[in-house]
C-alpha cells in the first residue's frame, strides 16, 4: 500500500497545515486527516496538495519500506486475474549509474510525464547501447535523449530521434552514455 508524504514534505517546505490548506482551498482539519491516513487521499486529493506544495503528486506517494509489492495474481488476455501467491516485485532501481529525465513532449513509444530511469556505462561498454534509447552527453556537452547505433567512424555514434520529427547526428563523439531501464508511468491520473 502507498504510504503519503504529505507531512514530511510540508515540514520541508516549512508550512503549516493552515498554509497548505489555504492553498489547497480546505480546512487545516482536512489536511491533518490527509495526512494521517483518516481520511482517503484520492487521486484528485493528491493533485490538489501536490499543487499547494508546489511538487510532483509522485512525490506525494512513497512505497512501503523495502519497496516490496506482493503480486496479488495474473491477468489473462480476458481480464481475469488468477489468484496465486506469485512472489512480490521489489520496486528498486536496476541502474548502478541512474540519471533520470521526464519526458516532456511525446515521442514514439514515451508519453509526456512519463520518468525514464537511465544506467551510465563506461566507456568500454558503449557498444552495448547499440540500438538503445539512451542519455547521451555530446564532447560539445549538449545532453540527449536519442537512439544509439555504431557510427561509420571508429570511437563515434549516430544518434538517431526516437521520436518522427528531428535530425540524425552521425559520427558522434560523446562523453557519457546511458542507456534507458526502467519507464515509469503514472496511470489514472483523473
Amino acid at each position: 500500500m502507498l504510504q503519503s508524504r504529505i507531512r514530511e514534505i510540508r515540514k520541508e517546505k516549512g508550512l503549516t497545515l493552515q498554509d497548505v490548506a489555504d492553498r489547497a482551498g480546505t480546512t487545516a482539519q482536512t489536511i491533518g486527516r490527509l495526512e494521517t491516513g483518516m481520511r482517503t487521499l484520492s487521486i484528485k486529493w493528491v493533485q490538489r496538495i501536490a499543487t499547494a506544495l508546489g511538487t510532483d503528486p509522485g512525490e506525494l506517494l512513497s512505497l512501503p519500506e523495502g519497496g516490496d509489492v506482493d503480486i496479488t495474481g495474473a491477468a489473462s488476455s480476458d481480464g481475469t486475474i488468477t489468484e496465486k501467491a506469485l512472489g512480490t516485485i521489489a520496486l528498486r532501481l536496476s541502474a548502478q549509474r541512474p540519471m533520470a529525465i521526464k519526458i516532456k513532449d511525446n515521442m514514439s513509444q514515451y508519453q509526456r510525464g512519463d520518468h525514464i530511469i537511465c544506467d551510465q556505462i563506461p566507456a568500454d561498454k558503449y557498444s552495448q547501447a547499440y540500438g538503445r534509447d539512451c542519455i547521451v552527453k555530446t564532447k560539445g556537452g549538449d545532453l540527449k535523449f536519442m537512439r544509439i547505433l555504431r557510427g561509420r567512424k571508429a570511437g563515434t555514434v549516430t544518434l538517431v530521434p526516437i521520436a518522427a520529427t528531428g535530425e540524425v547526428i552521425e559520427d558522434c563523439t560523446v562523453e557519457m552514455i546511458a542507456p534507458a531501464v526502467t519507464l515509469i508511468r503514472q496511470l489514472g491520473t483523473n
